[in-house]
């Protein structure tokens, strides 16, 4: 049997490890392989695309673009291929973000992403919360639902659509903490450092 590939991009942004090793986790013993993504790639070699962001919203695009990875996965996330960013992995496919400077984004799921108006807040939000399950997904089940996860960001997706929201969480208001079109879903938390119920979600994409 062929084994079908998921594409981990390291864009550059962050310490792709712990993500790196809960994928080859759940895919061992199956017919599944890893790839990491580092430069121009073949959208239709992947079954699957995860982008994992820490850093500037900024600074991910731009290291994207220098690495020749972001045409090919606009062309990738254009076909409606099944993708998974987490947090500014997340936030990227929106049509803009206003963290150090004014970016264009990948503009697939539309909304802005802007920091938190601050009321006594805390920022960035760190640390664990929980989830509010919207509706009812093949990724996002409403087993999750109350569920936490772990987040660390200060900034947040605005001007969203509510048929775009699979789950919101509270931190001073609530925001959209996952957001899904299509095959293409973002999570603002980081699944790889949730334990269990992260481990379970990253399992769900992968083998769903």
């Amino acid at each position: 049997m062929k084994k079908k590939i998921i594409g981990l991009v390291d864009g550059q942004s962050g310490n792709i490890g712990s993500i790196k090793k809960a994928i080859t986790d759940i895919i061992k013993d199956k017919p599944y392989q890893l790839k990491i993504i580092k430069s121009q790639f073949d959208p239709y070699q992947f079954s699957k695309i995860i982008l994992p962001g820490q850093g500037a919203y900024a600074t991910l695009i731009a290291n994207l673009k220098k690495l020749k990875i972001y045409n090919s996965l606009k062309l990738y996330l254009g076909n409606n291929f099944p993708y998974l960013g987490i947090c500014v992995g997340m936030q990227i496919l929106s049509d803009v973000g206003y963290e150090d400077k004014t970016t264009k984004g990948l503009g697939v799921i539309h909304g802005e992403i802007k920091k938190f108006e601050k009321k006594n807040l805390i920022i960035p939000h760190m640390g664990w919360n929980s989830l509010k399950v919207k509706k009812d997904d093949k990724i996002l089940t409403t087993t999750f639902n109350e569920k936490d996860f772990y987040f660390v960001h200060s900034y947040i997706y605005e001007k969203v659509k509510a048929s775009a929201v699979l789950a919101t969480t509270k931190y001073g208001k609530n925001f959209p903490s996952v957001v899904n079109k299509g095959n293409i879903y973002g999570v603002q938390f980081h699944p790889e450092k949730s334990h269990k119920n992260g481990l379970k979600f990253i399992k769900n994409f992968i083998l769903n």
